[in-house]
């Protein structure tokens, strides 16, 4: 039986038949399309190879049939039966092909019901096995936790870091249909969308038998869960807040169609940040410097500072932290030493490495108890060496010291609380869907630094896992969404508990 007399579901239907996305009874339909950013090349010697972003498939030399397919799918929407039927080719090619396209992530799927299209599953990756094989009735479903909706001037796309595709809503009732799962009976959840009751939608609802098939669709997908959890319920899943799964998935290639790495991509919208903050207009604190040469000599080995590196969270107030050693540790850790050219934007070169020479970090010692300086906010200037005044003790710098204090579970507070914050335009402005990941990496290895440079000086030093950034925000009076912490380091005099 060819396809045409079946019209089989998309696949290869000369071997195994891979699971169609739901189990279809006839009610709902699909639509087959290439991915909207698929780019088709031939070479010279006819090796077909698709293009999609950082990401491509080499299909090989396609006969006349497939490469008429592969036309019309780059052109338009249609059905399995349409295009089979508008491109001389035979049918078994012509699903090998599909099978392929569609394994690869190059398939967008539009499902209609009643010849009214309902969604769209663009595909993002790879595909991978269905996270949810359907053991209860579409109407025991709820929404997944991991799943994620916005707008876009499309309309509204759902996203889930457990799902290889995108879904674009067509259907406003959809979406009041998924909002309305959790936690309600199935005449419920149909009756708030007015699937049968005198509450009338925005629009004409599906059928039950198309809303039963949608819901099939998304939860293979897995943006629907069985009511009581299913696998969101055991440690592999239980152990992801949402946010950070879908962190995770988005700023690693695998599982998104976004654009990534340094893109450069607000170049003609915005100028870039200076390498360097610009002076807030403060009193200043020259800070000194320490003898590098004098260092070289004398200071501990590495594999003395690596090995002795600890948290340390007493600090000794009776002999407190003197503004040469704060200098030095700064200085040692932190400071600027040259401008590199070579590249668009400002660049920097501090002892620490950071994506793309941003150094987009920079450190505002909360000063406590240090011997030569006044208490209070300060910013450290990482070129001219020096500390600028930004505010005197008051209830914000306060807020910022006790929660410092707690978090460490100290009996005082810290002699110098130095948070780090980020710029975010020095690494945003250049880098597309990692520019985040970038930042809390440069953290990490700021703090590695600041340990070893504590370690070999005798100093407390403890790195924090969190802290108050709206704190921050009214101490500086920095806006949040432009600069904010992202880090927290304590710095002392060692105490007698150390």
């Amino acid at each position: 039986m060819t396809g045409r007399d079946a019209s089989p579901p998309v696949g290869d239907h000369t071997r195994d038949p891979e699971p169609p996305i739901w189990p279809s009874s006839g009610s709902v339909h699909e639509l087959l399309r290439l991915h909207p950013q698929a780019r088709v090349v031939q070479d010279s010697v006819g090796v077909t190879r698709v293009y999609a972003g950082r990401r491509g498939i080499r299909l090989g030399a396609l006969s006349a049939g497939q490469t008429s397919a592969l036309e019309v799918l780059g052109s338009r929407s249609v059905s399995f039966r349409t295009l089979l039927d508008s491109v001389r080719g035979d049918d078994e090619e012509i699903s090998e092909l599909l099978r392929r396209v569609r394994e690869g992530g190059w398939l967008s799927v539009t499902l209609t019901g009643d010849g009214v299209p309902l969604l769209t599953f663009r595909p993002l990756a790879p595909a991978v096995p269905p996270v949810l094989e359907l053991t209860c009735d579409p109407a025991e479903l709820r929404l997944s936790r991991f799943a994620v909706l916005r707008a876009e001037p499309s309309g509204m796309v759902m996203e889930s870091p457990l799902a290889h595709v995108a879904v674009e809503f067509h259907d406003a009732t959809l979406v009041s249909l998924l909002a309305s799962l959790p936690g309600r009976g199935p005449q419920e959840s149909s009756e708030a969308v007015g699937y049968g009751s005198a509450v009338a939608p925005t629009c004409p609802a599906p059928r039950s038998e198309v809303v039963s098939e949608v819901l099939s669709a998304l939860a293979r997908h897995g943006f629907l869960t069985p009511r009581d959890g299913g696998a969101e319920r055991e440690f592999p899943l239980a152990q992801w807040s949402q946010h950070e799964l879908l962190f995770h998935s988005r700023t690693r290639l695998g599982r998104h169609d976004l654009e990534y790495g340094g893109t450069y991509w607000a170049k003609d919208i915005a100028a870039p940040l200076p390498a360097i903050r610009r002076p807030f207009g403060g009193a200043t604190v020259q800070l000194p410097r320490p003898d590098l040469d004098a260092l070289r000599t004398n200071d501990r080995t590495l594999t003395e500072v690596l090995e002795d590196r600890r948290s340390l969270r007493s600090h000794n107030d009776s002999a407190p932290l003197t503004l040469a050693q704060l200098g030095e540790f700064l200085y040692r850790g932190a400071r600027n030493r040259e401008r590199p050219g070579g590249r668009p934007g400002e660049l920097g070169n501090r002892p620490y490495p950071s994506g793309g020479a941003a150094y987009e970090l920079e450190i505002y010692p909360l000063v406590t108890r240090v011997d030569g300086v006044v208490a209070g906010l300060y910013h450290y200037d990482p070129e001219k060496h020096r500390l600028e005044l930004l505010a005197r003790p008051g209830p914000a710098l306060t807020r910022l010291a006790e929660a410092a204090r707690l978090s460490a579970r100290m009996p005082s507070r810290p002699q110098v609380t130095l948070l780090v914050t980020a710029r975010f335009g020095r690494v945003m402005w250049k880098y597309s869907a990692i520019g985040y990941a970038l930042i809390l990496k440069h953290v990490g290895v700021l703090y590695q630094v600041m340990y070893s440079v504590a370690t070999a000086m005798g100093l407390a030093g403890c790195a924090l896992g969190g802290g108050d950034s709206d704190a921050f925000a009214a101490a500086s009076g920095l806006p949040w969404e432009t600069e904010s912490t992202v880090g927290e380091f304590l710095l002392g005099s060692t105490g007698e508990e150390n």
